[in-house]
């Protein structure tokens, strides 16, 4: 699904490449209709910043809010492990699930990056994709959110991903989410403490959806899917 890349590829830092193809991403958009109305509508705004804004107010508009925000990290596992070791054991088995799918990283990000993974999500069905999606809507939302909250239109890119996942947010996971963290922007001091304690979620049974429906799995079931429907795959050849 090429909307998925166009997704992801949105949320990486700008270059004049955006803006270079962004008519393109437009068109593709469009054609895929894979998104409502309203999304597109509200993605047009946000493409064209990457027309008309400066490069470099682009690429320091997008640094202060996904590199100096802790909230906003696009790794997904900080949302859910911070700097435990279960984070580092996630990114190894993510990784191994990319490499069986044919996937090599190519850039200093780790596996965990919201771009990354929606690109190898994109090669799923349908039907994977959302269940993917699913698995992380809870941080998915909770980061448009606080996007919200700092009035940019990267806002938009997690309503499209929200929009398409096959589970909905758990209200009362997002809402404590918020009041733990609104998103807003950071004193430089306050930022200093943040990136000491980046849970956007506590690794909970509430917050990971351990044994219950509607919440966010935790990475292992997530990976688990995406491996059975790697071996899946594979029996088909």
């Amino acid at each position: 699904m090429r909307t998925l890349k166009i997704l992801g590829f949105l949320l990486t830092y700008p270059s004049p490449d955006h803006c270079e193809v962004m008519e393109e991403c437009r068109m593709l958009l469009r054609e895929e209709k894979w998104l409502s109305k309203d999304s597109l509508q509200a993605l047009e705004a946000l493409m064209n910043d990457f027309v008309k804004r400066d490069i470099l107010d682009l690429q320091e508009g997008y640094v202060a809010l996904f590199d100096r925000t802790p909230s906003l990290s696009l790794h997904l596992f900080e949302h859910v492990y911070g700097d435990s070791r279960e984070r580092g054991q996630a990114l190894v088995d993510l990784t191994r699930v990319y490499e069986e799918g044919g996937l090599v990283i190519k850039t200093g990000e780790t596996p965990d990056y919201l771009p990354l993974f929606l690109e190898y999500i994109s090669g799923l069905s349908t039907e994977e994709a959302q269940e993917n999606l699913g698995s992380v809507v809870n941080i998915l939302s909770s980061l448009g959110e606080r996007l919200k909250n700092r009035t940019t239109h990267y806002e938009a890119v997690f309503t499209a991903l929200v929009e398409v996942a096959s589970k909905k947010p758990d209200p009362k996971a997002i809402k404590k989410a918020l009041s733990e963290d609104t998103g807003i922007a950071r004193s430089p001091e306050q930022m200093d403490q943040e990136w000491e304690e980046q849970f956007a979620f506590e690794n909970t049974a509430q917050t990971t959806g351990a044994g219950q429906d509607g919440g966010c799995p935790k990475a292992g079931e997530m990976l688990a899917r995406i491996r059975d429907y790697n071996d899946k795959e594979r029996g088909k050849k």
